[in-house]
């Protein structure tokens, strides 16, 4: 399985990419929505480049540690949703089945939002959902590994690799180079261990 390191440094710049995409776009949006969690860091990054205040967090669960757990994504909201008339950007990290965006983008269309477009950092080209914005299309499958998600993502690859996960754990990182975290084994270890139970 090929996996991607993204260090903050880039991911930081392709949200500031993503979100000068949208500007140049001349597009205005009255509501910011982020899809929980991994799109929490862009779209918070988006809305003050875009000058959005009005920010909606939707809860979405289809990933779990090391693979997909559901059949299709399901959508929690912690507050009221009022996008009636609203013209509204989703904002996810990553479109990878295309099952989450689809979902969450149907759902504010049906609350009776006037229009809703995506933005994403990555678009894998296999996934059946095409966003509005991306920026970077990923043509060959990867799992990317975002900086923000660190000890669920190095659990999970851990896991599918089976073995000893704190070695998985430890050989992950040395493969894909994340030289830029901090590596006190210690702190890994307490972390993961939170992860298996």
């Amino acid at each position: 399985m090929k996996v991607v390191y993204l260090p903050w440094s880039k991911a930081i710049e392709l949200c500031y990419r993503l979100a000068s995409m949208i500007l140049d776009n001349g597009r205005h949006y009255d509501t910011v929505v982020a899809i929980s969690r991994g799109g929490l860091l862009p779209a918070r990054i988006i809305s003050d480049v875009i000058g959005v205040d009005d920010f909606i967090v939707l809860r979405s669960r289809f990933w779990g540690i090391g693979g997909r757990i559901r059949e299709e994504p399901e959508v929690a909201m912690h507050e009221a949703v009022n996008v009636r008339g609203k013209d509204v950007i989703v904002v996810d990290e990553v479109v990878d089945t295309g099952a989450t965006l689809a979902k969450i983008t149907r759902l504010v269309k049906d609350m009776g939002a006037r229009s809703v477009e995506t933005a994403v950092l990555h678009y894998k080209s296999s996934s059946s959902f095409k966003p509005d914005y991306y920026a970077e299309k990923v043509d060959e499958w990867a799992w990317i590994f975002y900086p923000w998600s660190f000890s669920e993502t190095l659990y999970g690859l851990a896991k599918t690799r089976g073995g000893d996960i704190y070695e998985e754990a430890f050989r992950v990182l040395r493969e894909v180079n994340a030289t830029e975290l901090y590596l006190d084994p210690h702190r890994i270890r307490e972390s993961l261990k939170r992860y298996t139970g």
